[in-house]
């Protein structure tokens, strides 16, 4: 009894105390449930008719015209989506472009506003939307400690959810909805224990999955579970004009042909999209050849070519990466539940939406249990 009462009261007060910021952050995860796929509905609305008989541009022309507005731009990514009309997105800098792929005409200028609404929503998420702050640092740190803290209220809420006596009267009341509640207390009890049971496991996913994004500690310890260092990150030398000179000696839109070749030969002629990067490294051109919305590991590879002779200089899939950055990976996906699909995210988007109402039900049991009684108190002093 003593345990249980410690581990009660400790379970209460870090939900009253972190118990708005799981909220906010669990009602932001909520509205990212699906944004890959609503981003991408929205880039379909710019689909440009396919002229008769005509051809997409080249990717050389393509840069060609937009080099001319942007003459200091030396690293280009450009993103060709596998449908016919798809606009042709060209990152120049911060912001992305959309092209007519027939005739190269600029149709929009930076971000949809449906993207940029995921976006700040995601820094909501992630840090209060506080970005370049001087509040960003404690920003970032309150929405870290407060997944750890709900980390622990999942942890004790099992705990706390164990019945007493394991009878099927019991046990039922914390398995399923009691419409026979009798006031809103026995209601919010009721519903408390049913959501919690039911998103258990994906809330639990979901929370040790962020830490490995907030704290160094958890992505050493996850890479120490395998035997390795984290990786440090990836630095592509410095522009040498001698070296770029001569990087041209296969067009453009020949090593998009090939990257295109390659991945019918290795069976992704079903891609969605391919990724071209131009510029980063001399004598190299980047592809990322994906058959998901959002580079989903088992789904994309990567793909680097010889600018010289088109050769393929390195292949790297899912399998090709260290455990550690598989399992890295995994993590990354688990947590929007895309690693699964559309199913994961709908599990991971309805696991977000019940702990908004565990948060909701856990704060009017608190209430009722610290607030209403001192009210009472004063009221009738």
């Amino acid at each position: 009894m003593r345990l249980r009462t410690l581990v009660f009261w400790s379970h209460l007060g870090t939900g009253v105390l972190a118990g708005l910021v799981v909220l906010m952050m669990s009602a932001t995860g909520v509205l990212l449930t699906y944004e890959r796929q609503l981003t991408e509905w929205a880039e379909q609305q710019y689909d440009v008719a396919v002229p008769d008989n005509a051809q997409p541009l080249p990717v050389d022309a393509i840069l060609a015209n937009f080099e001319k507005s942007h003459p200091d731009e030396q690293h280009f990514e450009i993103r060709f989506v596998n449908r016919p009309g798809a606009a042709v997105i060209v990152w120049a800098g911060p912001e992305p472009f959309l092209l007519d792929p027939y005739t190269g005409a600029v149709i929009r200028e930076g971000e949809a506003p449906i993207a940029e609404f995921f976006h700040f929503v995601t820094r909501m998420h992630r840090w209060f939307a506080l970005d370049d702050t001087a509040s960003f640092d404690a920003a970032r740190a309150i929405t870290a400690y407060s997944n750890l803290l709900f980390l622990f209220m999942i942890l004790s809420g099992v705990y706390l959810w164990l019945p007493r006596v394991w009878r099927w009267p019991i046990l039922k009341t914390k398995l399923f909805f009691n419409n026979k509640a009798r006031n809103a207390k026995a209601r919010d009890y009721n519903w408390h224990h049913v959501f919690s049971f039911w998103a258990l496991v994906p809330l639990f996913v979901i929370c040790v999955s962020a830490t490995i994004f907030y704290f160094p500690w958890a992505n050493t310890a996850l890479y120490a579970a395998f035997g390795e260092a984290v990786p440090l990150r990836e630095e592509h030398p410095e522009h040498d004009p001698q070296l770029e000179s001569g990087a041209n000696a296969i067009s453009n839109e020949q090593l998009l042909v090939h990257a295109k070749t390659h991945a019918d030969d290795n069976g992704a002629s079903d891609w969605y999209s391919i990724w071209m990067e131009v510029g980063e490294t001399p004598g190299e051109a980047r592809f990322y050849i994906d058959r998901s919305l959002g580079r989903r590991p088992p789904f994309a590879y990567a793909l680097i070519l010889n600018t010289q002779n088109a050769s393929v200089k390195e292949v790297k899939r899912h399998d090709d990466y260290s455990p550690g950055d598989q399992a890295w990976g995994i993590l990354r996906f688990l947590h929007t539940g895309e690693q699964f699909g559309f199913v994961g995210q709908t599990i991971a988007g309805l696991a977000s939406l019940a702990a908004c109402l565990l948060v909701y039900t856990g704060i009017a049991l608190a209430w009722r249990r610290l607030v209403s009684p001192w009210l009472r108190k004063s009221r009738a002093v």
